[in-house]
């Protein structure tokens, strides 16, 4: 059970949206083929590019977070001395936590209160909207456990000890 949890710790994000870029690229080499040479083309086929897309972008917030990848300018980042970046990193750190967690909580709201279909494939909106709350869930739960990182390499018990 533990190589299980460590193995979707370690890449559960990125099976899923190497899944949803499948997806695609089938759908839409379908469509292409399907228009061009029996020249009609699938209806729903825009749509599910669409929402696989839409999952693929949301679910990229936990994986940016578990990379530790994030846009910052660093020609300023890199002006101030080290402890300020380390607080400079630190507030961005609680400022992304606070900003997925809030659209995780309102997402909520938004689904509760959709009562559409899509226009092709005539699916509730409310499962392309999951997107939000699944997306920022992961983004927070991957964003605490950067956070944790980050805590322990600059604020732990070894750094008390070199002082």
């Amino acid at each position: 059970m533990k190589k299980v949890l460590a193995f979707l710790d370690e890449n559960l994000e990125e099976y899923i949206m190497a899944f949803l870029l499948g997806v695609i690229s089938i759908v839409m080499m379908s469509q292409v083929i399907a228009r061009y040479v029996f020249h009609h083309g699938f209806t729903w086929a825009e749509e599910v590019c669409r929402y696989c897309f839409v999952y693929s972008g949301l679910l990229s917030a936990g994986y940016c977070a578990r990379k530790g990848i994030s846009l910052r300018v660093d020609a300023i980042f890199n002006f101030f001395p080290k402890p300020v970046q380390i607080i400079i990193d630190l507030l961005s750190k609680l400022l992304i936590i606070f900003l997925y967690g809030f659209f995780f909580v309102k997402s909520f709201g938004l689904i509760a209160t959709t009562n559409n279909f899509s226009t092709a494939m005539q699916l509730p909106m409310k499962y392309v909207y999951a997107a939000i709350p699944l997306g920022m869930g992961l983004g927070v739960i991957r964003c605490v456990q950067d956070l944790i990182k980050f805590c322990a390499a600059n604020f732990g018990k070894k750094k008390e000890e070199a002082k």
